[in-house]
């Protein structure tokens, strides 16, 4: 389900490259991935646990440290994108997906839980969460800097 959820997202140009790396089998406990070519031209590689009932992306923004200002921003956004006050459309429903953050040595990650194998639902809400987190929370005006920096960022096209 979350491979046709992804080609499907493919075959609309919202990635601009797509591929399955590996498929769940006993080598990989389970586990499957995924590497599409998306925003600011990066590849990003997205991990499938369907034991554990996850999908992460071990790397949505690098070299953010776990003690700054912008990575507490950082979750308080992604928590808020749980919120009752956004509409259905827009909102994550803990009762079928959870989206936590992670930071391991400043790559800063964003996991789905997905609950009575909601995997279609999961997969839907954490490619709509990354695709907000580089339109809105980057773009916000804050984090100019980082963008330049980290995304090679023209200002010139900004």
């Amino acid at each position: 389900m979350v491979a046709a959820v992804l080609e499907d997202y493919a075959k609309r140009g919202i990635f601009r490259g797509f591929s399955q790396g590996s498929k769940p089998g006993p080598g990989r406990r389970g586990c499957a991935s995924f590497k599409m070519l998306w925003h600011r031209d990066r590849f990003f590689e997205l991990i499938l646990d369907p034991k554990r009932g996850t999908m992460r992306f071990p790397l949505v923004l690098p070299e953010v440290p776990a003690n700054s200002s912008m990575y507490r921003e950082f979750q308080e956004f992604v928590e808020s994108r749980h919120s009752d006050s956004l509409p259905e459309h827009r909102r994550i429903d803990r009762a079928k997906a959870d989206i936590s953050t992670g930071n391991r040595q400043g790559a800063v990650s964003l996991t789905a839980t997905v609950k009575n194998d909601e995997f279609e639902y999961g997969t839907r809400k954490l490619i709509n969460l990354v695709h907000e987190v580089f339109l809105d929370f980057l773009y916000d005006g804050r984090y100019y800097e980082y963008m330049v920096e980290k995304f090679d960022l023209d200002p010139d096209k900004m």
